[in-house]
């Protein structure tokens, strides 16, 4: 343990050491001290003891804190443990705000590391859910009680798909915390999943496929004609609403998806069924870039699927569905009409079972023909259960 006393001197020149946390104790103000981060942050830190438990807080980093702030916390933070209080370091350094936290995880790793569309969903349940609570709280004051109340708010009100999405991105947030030294630990460590994870393998029957696409033809465009090439592409949701006029080489009847819109990050080539086409040049024009722009806007895209889809569910009598089931109908679809499993998987854009692991990369072969061959089958048996209806 270092011991000296701590002047503002020192502090500057302290350097830190790549491989651990060194922790440096002031001689004069028994408790409080400096960690010094590997990666070279300078957290003040205050170590007590009450109720026979040692604890330690962090009350804000230097130099956004100065070093006298800091010391004037430790004294009356030693005054509430002399006093049998659990010590509440005030006023929490603003850098420590929640608020300020949250900007620099949705810059430095969200933005870094993460998807445009994670990066939205993301930033909009951390600000939603959580901001109103914690903005102006240090972010070591956060406990797991705070996080299982919003966690319980959110089951309580219906929303427990979304709160099983907020409990995963609480956890990124707080473990990035960790790794920065910001905090000790994450609080959502002992945290349970909110909601039980629903396996997803709904797969709509024949006569529930029908009754969609009839549904989708009614409702027209925007939504309906997205639902309807959800069923006859077998892309995703966000790769559909996001698909751009110049991405569609009408020539060679290929829709052409950049690595920026996909999930696995990996460009991926759709062939297009002549019905798909056909939906395609039936869409109005209302946007020079897009074929689904949101309304009112000239840089996003349609993205209200909760309430249409709402919409949409009162003219089917079928039991709930997702959007992301159309995805895996025309999957089984495609495997019960004789389509071979690594064709299938080639249309979807999967790296899994045959064309998984070393075969995925050696493999280029893109099987353009077969997953056209695959898709005209598909939307052949579709406008037949449509003809039998």
């Amino acid at each position: 343990m270092r011991v000296q006393s701590l002047t503002d001197l020192k502090l500057r020149k302290l350097k830190a050491d790549p491989k651990k946390r060194l922790d440096l104790w002031d001689a004069r103000i028994p408790g409080f001290g400096v960690r010094v981060a590997p990666s070279g942050t300078k957290t003040f830190i205050v170590m007590y003891r009450l109720h026979e438990r040692k604890r330690r807080i962090s009350i804000g980093r230097y130099p956004e804190m100065s070093l006298s702030e800091a010391k004037q916390i430790a004294l009356e933070m030693r005054a509430q443990v002399a006093r049998g209080q659990a010590p509440v370091a005030t006023p929490a350094s603003k850098t420590d705000h929640f608020t300020s936290v949250l900007q620099d995880f949705l810059k430095l790793h969200c933005e870094r590391y993460n998807k445009p569309s994670t990066q939205r969903s993301t930033r909009r349940l951390l600000e939603k859910e959580c901001l109103p609570q914690w903005g102006t709280r240090s972010v070591t004051q956060i406990t797991r009680k705070d996080i299982i109340a919003i966690l319980d708010a959110m089951v309580a009100r219906g929303s427990a798909g979304a709160a099983n999405n907020a409990y995963a991105a609480i956890s990124k947030f707080f473990n990035w915390c960790a790794s920065r030294d910001l905090i000790e630990t994450s609080p959502c460590i002992g945290v349970e999943r909110p909601s039980k994870k629903n396996s997803r393998d709904r797969v709509l029957s024949d006569s529930e496929t029908s009754a969609v696409w009839s549904a989708a033809s009614e409702t027209g465009f925007p939504f309906g004609n997205i639902v309807q090439l959800l069923m006859l592409t077998a892309q995703r949701r966000g790769e559909v609403a996001t698909m751009e006029r110049d991405h569609i080489d009408w020539d060679a009847r290929m829709w052409h998806i950049p690595e920026e819109l996909t999930k696995n990050s990996r460009s991926h080539t759709v062939p297009l069924s002549p019905l798909a086409l056909t939906i395609l040049e039936s869409i109005p024009v209302l946007h020079a870039r897009f074929f689904f722009p949101a309304r009112g806007s000239t840089t996003t895209c349609f993205s209200g699927f909760g309430r249409t889809k709402e919409r949409l569910d009162k003219q089917l009598p079928i039991k709930p569905w997702r959007l992301h089931d159309l995805r895996r109908t025309a999957a089984t679809g495609m495997a019960g009409l004789g389509i071979q499993p690594h064709i299938v998987e080639r249309v979807l854009n999967h790296s899994t079972g045959q064309l998984g692991g070393v075969a995925g990369i050696y493999n280029r072969f893109q099987y353009i023909d077969e997953m056209r061959e695959a898709l005209e089958k598909w939307s052949e048996h579709v406008m037949a259960l449509q003809e039998r209806k």
